[in-house]
Order: structure tokens, then C-alpha cells, then sequence
């Protein structure tokens, strides 16, 4: 069975509105989106392709390197930090924050929300897998 974005997954809730995060997408490594929150209106398909991407590029440029695929990726950005962590072997998080918020508070975060997931099973996962994996940062 494979990851579907029929029913979007309302990250709202999760984020919560103390943190600092200024977008959290989850989308599967071919760009579907899961789901998606913003702090301000922004173009989600945008964003979730763009991700996408730009997870797809660090996985060739590492496999290229002979390093294996990354579980996560921090990248500083114009001010801002880009955090980027697999769920599981289909799934992938990607949060945008304020540069200022450390990666030790983005893997809390990541955690924190991933927790609050409903359980979604990959191509590579059975279904009860998927909670065991979420539990893993």
C-alpha cells in the first residue's frame, strides 16, 4: 500500500502558535502533499515540489559522494532555518523556522508534531510499522 494525499492531514493543531515556525509540510519524497501549515498565506504546491527537490538533490549529491541518504538535513538560509527529516522511507517533514530557533528545539519540534501523526503506512512499511517509526527522530 502506498502514501496517498487523498485526505489531507491538518497540521495546524500540531505546530502550535508559541514556536517560532513559519511553515511545516509534510509531503512524500515524489512531492504529494500530506500536509501543510503556514504562518502567512504562501503557495503550498509550490512549496512542497520545491521541497521536494531539494530533498531529491541532497539524496544524489550524497549518493554521488558515496555517503548514504541523509535521515535529516539543517540548512541556514537568508535568516532562516531549513530543517528536513524523514519519517519514514516514503515521508518526509520539512520545517521552515526563524534562524534564531537551535536544531536541538527543530528535532523537538519535528518529534512533537511526527507524534501527534495520524499512523500512514509506505510502500516499504506494513501498516503497523509506520507508529514505530514515527517514535524514531
Amino acid at each position: 500500500m502506498s502514501v496517498t494525499a487523498s485526505t489531507p492531514i491538518d497540521l495546524s493543531s500540531a505546530v502550535g502558535s508559541q514556536q517560532p515556525l513559519e511553515a511545516v509540510l509534510l509531503i512524500t519524497r515524489t512531492g504529494a502533499q500530506l500536509g501543510a501549515w503556514t504562518r502567512n498565506p504562501v503557495p503550498i504546491d509550490v512549496l512542497s515540489i520545491m521541497s521536494a527537490t531539494l530533498v531529491g538533490s541532497i539524496e544524489t549529491l550524497m549518493t554521488a559522494l558515496g555517503a548514504a541518504s541523509p535521515r535529516e538535513v539543517s540548512l541556514m538560509i537568508d535568516g532562516r532555518r531549513v530543517f528536513v527529516s524523514k519519517v519514514n522511507a516514503q515521508v518526509v517533514m520539512v520545517i521552515v523556522a526563524a534562524g534564531g530557533m537551535t536544531e536541538v528545539a527543530l528535532r523537538a519540534a519535528t518529534r512533537q508534531i511526527v507524534k501527534s501523526l495520524p499512523p500512514f503506512p509506505s510502500e516499504s512499511d506494513g501498516p503497523a510499522r509506520g507508529a514505530r517509526d514515527r517514535r524514531r527522530p
